[in-house]
This record gives C-alpha cells, structure tokens and sequence, in this order.
C-alpha cells in the first residue's frame, strides 16, 4: 500500500480526461515527481496548489485529445423509430401481444374504477375556497369502536370564545324533519339550525335573498330550490310564509318508518333559496333554519334545551375555520386542552379519556364516521377495494414479465445484432420499455371500453343507493388514466428491459439465452404464484356465496310470510287498525317501534328489584298485544301482553331473558319485578316466549335477552294477509290510507322482502368477490395459454421427431402439458392450505356463520384444475395433432 502523500484526486482525473493518450503516462510520471519534490521541500498544501496551477496549464489545444464529432440526435426521429419497432414487434407475436394487452386491459378497468371512485369522493366541498383551513371536529372517548362525526352543542360558542386558533365556528343542528304546509300543498322539510357563520366559513351562495342577514330573525328559513318548487311552484319563494309542523323524521340519515304524531311550530318565512345543485357537499338539507328559533322554541318546550349540555355529544356538528396564523397541531392541542377541562369532572362510561379531534374537509368525504351526515364508503373500504385491484393488477403484470422474458430466446439475435451494430444497453432498455409502454397504452383502450360496462355495474349495487357514487369523467381523471397507463407500463417492462438489455452480443447470437429451464426459475414462481391467488379468491367466492345462502334460508323463529309492514308515519295506531281491519283479506293487526332481525334495535338496562349489582343490557320492542300471534311467537309461559297504554308495565321476555336473570325454568320468572335504569316504575314479567331473532344477523350470534313491552310508541302495523290475491289486498290497503292520511304517501315493504333486503350487501361483496376471482383466473390462464402456446412452437421439430418415431397424441399431448400441470399443482399444494387458514380468519368473526368445510376447498381445487386443463390442452393437443411432415420443416 502506497503511504506517499497523493495530489488532489478531481484534477488528476481532470487531467487524465483531457490529454492525449498518447502523453498521459509520461506526463502524469513527471507531475507525481515534481509533487513528492514540493512536499519534501515546502509541504503538502503548497504542492497541491502548485499541481493545480501545472495541470490547468497544461489544458491546451496541443496537449488535448482530439474529440469525437459531435451528431445531433433528432428526438422526434429517434422516438418514431422506437415506436415503429414496436408496433412491429407487437404485430408480429399477435397472439403473445394480445393476451398482454387483454390481460392488463382486465386488470386496469379495475384499477380505474377505483381511480373513478376517487375522482367522484375529491369533488365534494371542492367548491368551498378556504377547505384547506376547514376541520370537521370530531368526539370519542376510551373504548369506543371509532370517532363520531357529533360534539356537544355549546362547544362551537366555547371554542371560538376561549381560543384564538379559530377564526370562526359554525354549529349545525339536524333538529326537524316535518311537514312543510303552504295553500293545499305539503311537502317533507330536514335540515339543520345554523346562523350566519355558516356563510363564512362555507362558500353556499343564495339565488335569493342575503345570506348575511338571512338567518338572524327567529322563525326565518333558507330553503332548496327543490323545496321551493314543491312548495310555491312558479311563484316567487322569498318572503312568502309556510306552516311547518315536526314529525321527527330522521335526519340527516333517513331511516324508514320513523316519525311521531304532528307538532306544530308555527309559521316560517322564507328568508332565502339555494340551489344545491350547484354543489356537491357532505352537507344535504332541505332548509336551514335559523338558530335563533331554537331559543324560541325551547320558551315554548317544544325542544330540549342543550345549550350547556357537554356530555350529550351525539346531535350537533361543529365546523372550525382555522385561523391563517396557526396551524392543524396548535388546533388539535387546543381542542385537546378544551376537553380536558369540561370533561374532566364526568363519571360515565361515555366521557371517560374523553377527546376532540380534527376532520379535514378534503378527508370527510373519504372516512365514515359515527352519527355521519350521510352514507359513504368508510376508509377501510377504498383499501379493500384498492388492495384486490392492486392484487389483479400485479398478476397482469406478472403475465407480462412471463411472456417477455419466455420470449427471450425468440429476440436473442435480434438484440446481438443491435449490440453489434453499436446499440448500448440504455438504448436497449429504452426500445423495451417503449415496447411495454406502448402495450399499457393499448390496453388502456381496451378498459376504457371495458370500465363503461363494469362502471354501469357498480353503480347498479344494492349498496350503491347508499353510497351514490355518479363517477363522472371528468379531465382530471382522463389524466390520471394516462398517467396510470404510463406507470403500469414501465412496472410491467422494467425486469424484462433489464433482463433482456443484459444479453452479450456472442451469446446472444449463439441462442444461448435459456428461455427458462430449469427446475425452478423466476417464471415458474410467478405463475405458481398466480394460480396460488387465483384458488384463494375463487375458495373466498364459493365461500361468502355459501354464507349469503345461509342467511337467505336462515330461521329466524317467527313467520313473516305474507306480512306487510306499514309504515305509520306519525298516524294513530288504533284508527289504522280499525281502517285496515275491514279490509277482505286481511287476517291479523299488530304493531311494533322496530322491525325485528333489521338494522335497527334499542336496548334497556334491567335488574332484579332491589339488587344492588349492575344492570343487565337487555333488547327492547315496543309492541302490541298482537304481535306475538301475528309473528306466531310461541308462548312457553304465562300469557301475552295485556291490551292498553296502561299495560306498559309488563313485559314479555324471551328464554335469553330468563337465563340472563338466573331462572331455572321460564314459569319461574312469570310475576316477577325488575326495576329499569330509567325510572322508578317497576316492570312486571307476564309471559315468556321461545327465543327468536331479533338482531341483524351480521350483528349477533346468539339470541340475546329481550323484552317487549306495550306503550302505544309505534312505528310500523304489521299485517298478516291471508288473501291469493296478495298484491290486490294491498292495493286495497293502500285506498284505505288515503282515508287516513291523504298527505303522505302509503309506504309498505313485505316483511320477508326486508329479511333478504338485510343480506342484499352480502350478495354486492359475493358479486364483486366473484368478479374479482374470475378476472384473476382469467389473467392467470392467459397467462398460461401463452407459456402453453410458446412452449408448444419452440417445440414444434421435437414433436416432428417423436410423432414419426411413432409417438402417439396423447403421449405428444402429456409430454407438452407435463411441466405446467406441475405448475398447477404446485399451486394447489401452496394455495390449499392458506385459502383455508385466510378464510378462517375473518370467518371465525363473523355471527352465524356457515361451517368451513373441505367441500368448498375441494371445489375450488377442481375449479382451478378444469380451468388449468383446458387452458393447457387446447395448446398442447392442436401441437399433438398436427402432422410431422408440417413440423419438421419449421426452421
């Protein structure tokens, strides 16, 4: 090792760079003596400076090296030529070309519904100028299953007051939902209280009347333009008046056979009109009414006063306009900070490690929230969705990198022949890569044609009336189609391009590039690893379809055949079951609060009378006297419910419920007292029946205790109809509702049309489970119909040979289709066992379930093999067919 002291290392190459070859090695000699001179003599620093100044005055023309010439390169011409190669390329290997093309076509009509999705969720509250400054706030406290969209009511007023990180507050309380009178006309009014903030934080803009001024008077309203039509017609809206009367329907998010008997509120003027066409928000109403009628309304106690209510969080929005000055985490710690001192002194289970945080507007309508203010795809459901795109995608690609590299040796010669001729290895990748890229641009064609149907699709879902996805092309999404093509193209290409571009010219033009022996190459892997995916998500398929069945022909423990469920809306039980009881055909009345075995269930805090434990959670129905015979509820004890409001001390339970309180046998609990966490008044047990179910079916596993119990509180009639002519018995019934009500609409749904309606969200993830299994068995098969048909011409002569030895088609057909049945195999050997280990995983979480069996793995396996051998035969038995004389000419 050389310890002598070195020159500076950037002008020695400098120097090396410029001179001629020729001078190099006796002048860098004599440079490295006179350095090792000056360092004895004056020092290492004076001699590096003076071998800078020896080598810039050496930077002359005549000790230069003469310099190629430079051309200039058109790129116009040299990106013409890569594309011109291309397409020849691409036209010449039709068959391998298409099913790149097709396979990642499949793939990217996925990836861009998703991309769709996207588009449709980034246009909401786009229009609103100071979003980036925007926080939704939002509540949770320990042990809650996730964060509500609602706060306390006096929170808006406190912050703003007491923190100068907000610029401004807006409360939003979804308060009403009634009948909005004017003349003869009547239509549904919901919405919100709010005040004049909400124009300063929002950017809504009235087509009539002054938003500063529109909601300062008590008993003043903004309405839709919708509303305005329903209401006034052609008639000018502003300043006209309107009766307004509160049924308490649900609001924001509407639920079916809610609503109470008529309120009356008083007389409104229309202050403003907005046209929410204009806008696509999180935010839909039908009226904003002023907050200042809260105060009134509240005099007249026909509302609930919260304005000091800090542990009631589940009914207002808060909105925060973060002042320029600060920023997200000096908001976040105020809020923080604000918790901590109004909830420190509460004891229930609600505000324990109580805590607000923060909601960015762009982010509202991408994450669902409790309490929300409508119905969205949670986050958790855009990683579902873009994790199974991503999956097919990366088995598109996959299929790519097997034929390009299969079809290596095919181009061996032709890239020895452009390295000969002087190509380098960057040209080589750029010519592979334009290659890919153009096969992604082709593609992206073909799922732009593909996307219409699967779009239509998805917007057709049961689920999607929910959602309301539009997905709308708009030319922010046109680009990130293209970008996403041209992404997808240099993926797919990259390791072919690299693999490819390697290639040294002699062994190129020897064929010596191994088209993939070998016992277990890189493509076998990844076709392996296909089919492994491929079997997981056709078992995954077979599954939830067999869950869904499951739940179709579930016994819930009651009748409902034949039953139809009438929503009251707010009309008095008795006239309608008097009405409806003189109808032919119609066999029994009943009435509940709550459609057992749906989405919705309330519950009630029981114990025995005068312990001192804690209360039991227990289901309650409100329900007549008839119910248990109209759903032929057996009784194993006691008797029904008495008729009558002044029955609504007893209670009739189920088995769950007599296990729960520690009974032996049901007529040992019948006369017993519990006492409710709601009040003094004592609950008497009349009767039990046998358990049935009365939860969603996603929701429970085992039938919980329950309670029903008679207070005239109802919401839906139940009617058994006993008619053949179904259909004209409810025709009938819906003429005797106009003698009823001949304001609002009759609204009825048979009870067994509600039963599978709960389960139709199952159908939706069955349909696109099975959508998503088919296209990666597609993709997957594809794949292997190209190695098949690859395989099946590059031995071509070796069949010539064996067939005139005397082999017969199907020894011909077995030899060809031997290595890739093992690759299926192998697949099964992989995927088997964790198709049944993933599925068991979110299985076992799910109530009800059906019993993970080796029938369904065993299909799937068959599934998988059929598809795997018709894929290979229908390559290797036409090669097997064909006759010697064709192959051995083949060159």
């Amino acid at each position: 090792m050389n310890s002598s002291p070195q020159p500076p290392r950037f002008m020695l190459r400098f120097f090396r760079w410029f001179c001629h070859r020729d001078l190099v090695a006796p002048i860098e000699g004599d440079l490295h003596e006179l350095y090792q001179q000056r360092v004895q003599a004056r020092g290492k620093g004076h001699a590096n400076r003076r071998f800078m100044i020896d080598v810039l005055l050496l930077f002359r023309p005549s000790m230069m090296r003469p310099f190629q010439p430079f051309y200039f390169i058109n790129p116009y011409s040299m990106f013409r030529n890569y594309f011109t190669v291309s397409i020849r390329n691409i036209l010449k290997y039709k068959v391998f070309s298409f099913i790149n093309v097709f396979g990642l076509a499949v793939a990217m009509s996925v990836c861009m519904l998703i991309i769709l999705m996207l588009g449709d969720r980034s246009q909401y509250d786009a229009f609103h100028e100071k979003k980036d400054r925007i926080y939704r706030v939002l509540s949770n406290y320990k042990n809650s299953r996730q964060s509500y969209a609602t706060t306390a009511f006096p929170l808006a007023s406190t912050f703003k007051a007491e923190y100068p990180v907000a610029e401004e507050t807006v409360n939003l309380t979804p308060g009403f939902g009634g009948d909005a009178v004017y003349q003869q006309r009547t239509a549904d009014m919901r919405g919100y209280f709010a005040d004049g903030a909400l124009f300063r934080v929002f950017d809504f803009e009235l087509i009539q009347g002054d938003k500063k001024t529109a909601l300062t008077q008590p008993y003043s309203v903004i309405i839709s333009r919708a509303l305005a039509q329903q209401l006034f017609q052609n008639e000018n809206a502003l300043g006209k008046t309107f009766d307004f009367s509160d049924r308490q329907l649900s609001f924001p998010l509407r639920h079916d056979g809610t609503g109470s008997p008529a309120v009356a509120w008083g007389t409104f003027t229309v202050t403003g009109v907005i046209d929410e066409s204009n806008y696509k928000s999180h935010l839909v109403f039908d009226a904003l009414i002023s907050a200042s009628t809260q105060t009134a309304l509240i005099a007249e106690k026909k509302m609930e006063d919260q304005s000091n209510n800090w542990e009631g969080f589940y009914r207002t929005y808060t909105y925060v306009l973060l002042h320029p000055d600060h920023t997200r985490d000096e908001l976040d710690a105020a809020l923080q900070d604000l918790a901590i001192r109004k909830y420190k002194n509460f004891t229930s289970e609600t505000t324990k490690d109580f805590k607000l945080l923060t909601q960015s507007l762009p982010e509202v309508q991408l994450d669902l929230k409790g309490n929300d203010t409508d119905n969205r795809l949670p986050r958790i459901g855009y990683f579902f969705l873009g994790g199974l795109a991503i999956m097919i995608m990366v088995l598109a690609c996959v299929n790519y990198t097997n034929l390009s590299t299969a079809r290596a040796l095919t181009r061996a010669k032709e890239i020895g022949v452009r390295k000969v001729t002087g190509a380098t290895r960057r040209a080589l990748l750029t010519q592979f890569l334009s290659e890919s890229i153009l096969t992604s641009l082709l593609a992206l064609v073909m799922a732009g044609v593909m996307l219409i149907f699967i779009a239509n699709a998805f917007k057709g879902l049961w689920v999607n009336q929910f959602l309301n996805f539009e997905l709308p092309m708009t030319p922010g999404v046109y680009v990130a189609f293209v970008c996403f093509a041209l992404v997808v193209g240099i993926i797919a290409g990259a390791y072919p391009a690299l693999k490819l571009s390697t290639y040294q010219p002699i062994q190129a033009l020897r064929n010596s590039g191994n088209a993939g022996h070998g016992k277990l190459g890189l493509r076998k892997v990844l076709s392996v690893s296909q089919f492994v995916v491929s079997l997981l998500f056709i078992t995954t398929s077979l599954l939830i379809y067999q869950q869904f069945k499951h739940y179709l022909a579930f016994d819930y423990g009651f009748a409902s055949h034949n039953i139809v469920n009438v929503e009251l809306q707010g009309a008095d039980y008795e006239k309608v079951s008097h009405v409806f009881g003189t109808v032919q055909g119609v066999s029994t009345i009943s009435a509940t609060d709550i459609i057992p075995a749906t989405n919705r269930n309330d519950n009630c805090q029981l114990r025995k009378v005068n312990a001192t434990g804690d209360y039991f959670s227990v289901g309650l129905l409100q329900t007549d006297e008839n119910f248990a015979d109209n759903l032929e509820l057996k009784l194993l004890a006691g008797k029904k419910l008495p008729a009558g409001t002044s029955s609504a001390r007893f209670i009739l339970v189920n088995e769950a419920f007599v296990k729960q309180m520690g009974y032996a046998t049901p007529a040992d609990i019948v006369g017993e007292a519990f006492e409710s966490a709601w009040g003094k008044e004592l609950w008497e047990v009349v009767g039990v029946v046998r358990d049935f179910r009365f939860k969603l079916l996603l929701n429970a596993d085992v039938v919980e205790p329950l309670a029903m119990r008679n207070t005239a509180n109802y919401h839906y009639a139940n009617i058994k109809i006993i008619s053949p002519d179904v259909m004209g018995t409810v025709a009938k019934l819906e003429q005797k509702w106009k003698t009823i009500d001949n304001v609002h609409a009759f609204h009825y749904e048979f009870f067994d049309d509600q039963l599978a309606g709960m389960q139709a969200g199952i159908f939706d993830l069955v349909s696109i489970l099975g959508f998503i299994a088919f296209l990666a068995v597609t993709i997957a098969c594809l794949g292997l119909l190209g190695m098949a048909t690859y395989s099946a011409e590059r031995r071509t002569k070796e069949v010539g040979i064996r067939k005139t030895m005397g082999a017969g088609d199907k020894s011909i057909a077995l030899l060809l289709s031997k290595e890739f049945m093992k690759i299926v195999l192998l697949s099964i050997f992989i995927g088997a066992p964790l198709s049944y280990f993933a599925n068991n995983l979110w299985l076992q979480t799910l109530p009800n379930r059906v019993e993970f069996g080796l029938g369904i793995l065993v299909s799937a396996i068959l599934i998988l093999i059929a598809l795997g051998m018709l894929t290979i035969g229908s390559q290797t038995w036409r090669a097997a067919r064909a006759k010697p004389v064709d192959a051995l000419k083949m060159e």
